[in-house]
């Protein structure tokens, strides 16, 4: 059975929690303030979130979320999965790695950068995993 209702769903969901993160990563020092712009390109269903950290950081907002937003800037890294997949990785139910060894994350771009996001997406497991409680 799948996660996420439909991509309205999905958007509201993931979309939110990565929009919420972006405005709570203050000590985020991987990500924010790096340079880096990564994506997430989800599909079944289909949704699209881009993360620019080529933005300085200010309080309230580390970096720039798009969400379904052809105006995003090009990643240099996607990150290729379906929803239920991300939101396995983000519960901490899936390893990036073992996704990405499976063929059920591919990566687009450079495979050395998204090695290195792994620690922050790591990170971020408890976080989503408190806010699906609730959401």
């Amino acid at each position: 059975m799948a996660v996420f209702r439909d991509g309205a769903h999905a958007e509201q969901v993931i979309g939110t929690f990565f929009q919420r993160a972006a405005a709570q990563a203050d000590n985020d020092k991987i990500f924010a303030g790096s340079g880096l712009v990564i994506g997430y390109d989800l599909q079944d269903p289909k949704l699209r979130i881009v993360m620019d950290a080529s933005v300085k950081p200010e309080p309230g907002k580390a970096y720039d979320v798009y969400v379904n937003d052809p105006a995003a800037p090009e990643p240099r890294v996607d990150l290729i999965m379906d929803c239920d997949t991300l939101d396995a990785l983000y519960r901490g139910e899936a390893h990036a790695t073992a996704l990405i060894t499976s063929g059920k994350m591919k990566i687009k771009g450079d495979t050395a950068l998204a090695m290195r996001m792994l620690p922050a997406m790591a990170r971020a497991i408890p976080y989503y995993k408190k806010y699906r409680e609730i959401n």
